[in-house]
């Protein structure tokens, strides 16, 4: 917390030319005189505890619907597809749905895991941080994922063996790849926002009255 205290005889333009540069630094709040920030804090950093817990959740239940729809798709393929006639669509088909398996996997794991998220607002800010990390990185891997496919599905133009089991892999890979990345893109955004929420309600100015003058409080 960092307080300047100015003096009574400094006069008004300068108050408000430093007002105005440390709102300029970070998009700071300013608080009425002598009004108090800890109730409001806390009910602040419950509300968002609250969005971060239903965010995450939300985001394991379409990841682990959209698994749900590969598997079942995926089965119904490989069923319905013959491995040597249709060798294309058989083999997209088994890779849709060994992908969709495991994406409804890791979606159900992390439902079950998953606790209430915490309510103090400096754990908060650590869990939604590490939640933003964990989908920056999967949004990475997501463009890997359909990028080995787009590779697989360009090699099967290329004189391989068993060019089906390659056009079929390949462009599964792709269709997944493109599909978790909608899924972690529209979670990493929201994740972005509260962060940044977070992050400004961390940082408060206030003005308050001092012996000499008044006093401007910047509380980190």
């Amino acid at each position: 917390m960092t307080s300047i205290e100015l003096p009574a005889s400094v006069p008004s333009s300068a108050i408000t030319a430093v007002l105005g540069v440390l709102l300029l630094l970070g998009g700071l709040n300013t608080k009425a005189l002598g009004q108090s920030r800890g109730a409001s804090h806390d009910s602040l950093a419950q509300v968002q505890s609250a969005q971060f817990g239903d965010a995450r959740r939300a985001h394991l239940w379409r990841v682990g619907a959209w698994g749900g729809v590969n598997a079942l798709g995926g089965l119904a393929l490989v069923w319905a597809s013959s491995r040597s006639a249709q060798s294309t669509r058989w083999h997209f088909g088994a890779m849709s749905a060994g992908w969709g398996l495991v994406n409804a996997g890791i979606a159900a794991g992390g439902l079950l895991a998953s606790g209430a998220p915490p309510a103090e607002a400096g754990p908060l800010l650590a869990a939604e941080r590490q939640f933003h990390d964990v989908l920056l990185f999967n949004l990475g891997l997501n463009v890997a994922y359909s990028a080995v496919g787009a590779t697989v599905l360009g090699a099967s133009y290329y004189g391989v063996d068993t060019v089906g089991r390659w056009r079929g892999f390949g462009t599964s890979l792709i269709l997944q790849g493109a599909g978790l990345l909608v899924l972690d893109g529209i979670a990493f955004w929201a994740s972005r926002g509260r962060l940044s929420s977070l992050l400004d309600a961390g940082v408060q100015l206030s003005v308050h009255p001092a012996p000499t003058g008044l006093a401007l409080t910047l509380q980190l």
